[in-house]
């Protein structure tokens, strides 16, 4: 059984040389590499050339889009195999990282999609804001051990870009990646279209990558920000606040305020200051409200732009995964789907 390794990138010299080495490190490497570089600016593009040339398996494509549309360029143009492995250019990858993402699919005929795991780079956990962010979030798997020694998804779950593996035909299937977001939430789209779809899903928890994170608060900001974006473009993971503004009329200059205001109130916990009090790092139990009420405020903010334009311009994409304004305010998140 032969498999294709899809990925993205723009502007990642700081990232290549290492993610190359994680590749070329796999205890089973891919029988292919597809990657497709939204034009480059930093060197990535040049690099990337030299590697197709020394490594006859890298296939590269050049051409500006965003993620969803290079991810589908990749399966549909530049892939050899039915079984496409997915993952992200900027993270590190456990040596048996591939072997055990496509083990289900060896494992077992009928897997349609197989869903990895991850976790935290500890190495990037050097600043008092990227120590705050771990101990209030804490384990980042999808999976949880039961007592018997069994790992399952947790509860909500959805399969994310990050350590992902799918069938060409569950590809084609669900229509591929929604390219009318602008830039996040494409693969939470499509995660979710695939928990919908009633596919054969296999799991494996010992696939894992690691998630470098920031060092500065703004950094985090303007991540939740886009996640924001992209989630109301695509109206999932809808805040609390942003309901309340939909259903009852709440101004929505609020919306951004309330939804950092909960993000206080709901995270600030005895568990994640106790996490941090057992690493006597008062730094980051310092930083925590600060954190907690910019993340919020920064995902609410992009939540209300993200929301008006997806209702002209993103309705495709929502349309794949609501079927009522009900079903599409019924979760509620400030962070992006991680796995």
């Amino acid at each position: 059984m032969k498999f294709s390794l899809v990925t993205t990138c723009l502007n990642e010299m700081g990232s290549l040389p290492r993610w190359r080495k994680d590749l070329e490190r796999q205890t089973r490497q891919p029988d292919e590499i597809a990657i497709v570089d939204a034009q480059s600016t930093d060197g990535t593009t040049e690099a990337l050339r030299e590697w197709a040339v020394e490594d006859s398996r890298v296939r590269l494509r050049v051409e500006k889009c965003n993620a969803a549309r290079g991810r589908n360029l990749a399966v549909s143009t530049m892939v050899s195999y039915d079984r496409i492995v997915s993952t992200d250019m900027g993270l590190r990858l456990h040596p048996h990282w591939f072997e055990e993402i496509v083990r289900p699919f060896e494992r077992e005929s009928d897997v349609e999609v197989v869903i990895g795991s991850c976790a935290v780079d500890s190495e990037t956990l050097v600043t008092a804001p990227a120590r705050a962010e771990a101990y209030i979030t804490g384990d980042i798997s999808p999976f949880i051990v039961d007592s018997d020694g069994q790992a399952r998804l947790r509860p909500g779950s959805v399969p994310g870009n990050l350590s992902m593996a799918y069938s060409k035909t569950v590809w084609s299937e669900l229509g591929g990646f929604p390219e009318d977001l602008t830039l996040y939430a494409d693969d939470s789209v499509f995660g979710r279209q695939i928990m919908q779809s009633g596919c054969k899903i296999g799991l494996a928890p010992k696939a894992v990558v690691f998630w470098a994170r920031h060092q500065r608060l703004s950094q985090f900001w303007k991540e939740q920000f886009r996640y924001g974006f992209g989630d109301g473009e695509a109206y999932i993971k809808t805040p609390f606040a942003f309901r309340l503004h939909r259903q009852y009329g709440l101004p929505g200059i609020f919306v951004p305020i309330f939804t950092g205001l909960r993000e206080v109130s709901k995270n600030l916990t005895l568990t994640s200051i106790s996490r941090a009090l057992k690493a006597f790092d008062f730094g980051a139990i310092a930083v925590m409200p600060v954190f907690l009420f910019g993340r919020g405020y920064s995902f609410g903010r992009g939540y209300m732009l993200g929301y008006d334009r997806g209702a002209t311009h993103c309705l495709g994409a929502r349309a794949r995964v609501h079927i009522s304004e009900g079903q599409a305010m019924g979760t509620e998140s400030c962070h992006g789907d991680v796995a």
